[in-house]
């Protein structure tokens, strides 16, 4: 029986510089990839090789990333987990991107922190590393990492900064739904996304922030309840990091 070759991520992108910068961060944490310039040159490779996840652009040559993702849902029946990186505004094409079958939607250009968080989330646990960067679930520390230099003070005193304001907006999410004040809801989602950044919790918490902007209050309900579910476990995995670092 033929094998395919298990690769970890496909690049789909026509652009020679977001392919560069996608395959560098991908080579400084050791993953394996493929690059396809278009839609039928990652039609071809999924037909030899079968990938964890699969990075896209939304717009190029011969075939796009909508139709390219139809034909990997309906045709190859595929489950492979597709997340677009584009330069379109999110809002205006994450309904069309999710209805073709993708899992997620980003904006370029593509932060490293972001990566981070998407390959922790989609890869299988036993294909990341060991160590702080994915020692969690939900939270990746990668970037505060960069930043603090090895500081742990620093990074510790970020982390219980982080743990104190995400309790004040959860709070404050809450109390105003219950008072039925829709627009200032919006404006604390808005602000919750500069909290989360620290901890890498954009790429699972972005989409649902920014969300609430075009919601009625009617529909908010349970994108509050999905919010405060990641944003709590969140809270606990942090608590925990302070933890370790205060006991050694």
């Amino acid at each position: 029986m033929f094998m395919r070759e298990q690769i970890d991520v496909l690049i789909v992108e026509d652009n020679l510089i977001d392919q560069k910068l996608i395959a560098n961060y991908l080579r400084e944490y050791d993953f394996s990839f493929k690059i396809a310039s278009d839609g039928l040159e990652a039609q071809i490779l999924l037909e030899s090789h079968s990938f964890f996840l699969i990075l896209l652009n939304l717009t190029m040559p011969k075939m796009d990333g909508i139709e390219l993702t139809k034909i990997i849902r309906q045709k190859l029946r595929l489950e492979v987990p597709i997340v677009s990186v584009t330069a379109f505004n999110i809002n205006e094409v994450k309904d069309k991107c999710f209805a073709a079958g993708m899992n997620g939607c980003f904006s370029k250009p593509i932060q490293k922190i972001e990566l981070l968080g998407m390959l922790t989330q989609f890869l299988p646990k036993e294909k990341l590393k060991s160590g702080d960067q994915y020692a969690y679930e939900v939270i990746d520390l990668s970037y505060l990492k960069d930043v603090s230099l090895g500081d742990e003070e620093y990074e510790i005193e970020v982390i219980e900064k982080f743990i104190e304001t995400i309790n004040q907006d959860l709070l404050e999410l809450q109390q105003i739904f219950e008072e039925k004040r829709g627009e200032e809801i919006k404006m604390i989602a808005l602000r919750t996304l500069s909290t989360i950044y620290i901890v890498g919790l954009r790429s699972k918490l972005e989409t649902s922030l920014r969300s609430l902007e075009n919601m009625d209050l009617s529909e908010m309900g349970s994108q509050l309840e999905c919010i405060h579910a990641i944003c709590n476990k969140a809270k606990a995995e942090a608590q925990h990091f302070v933890d370790s670092v205060k006991q050694k």
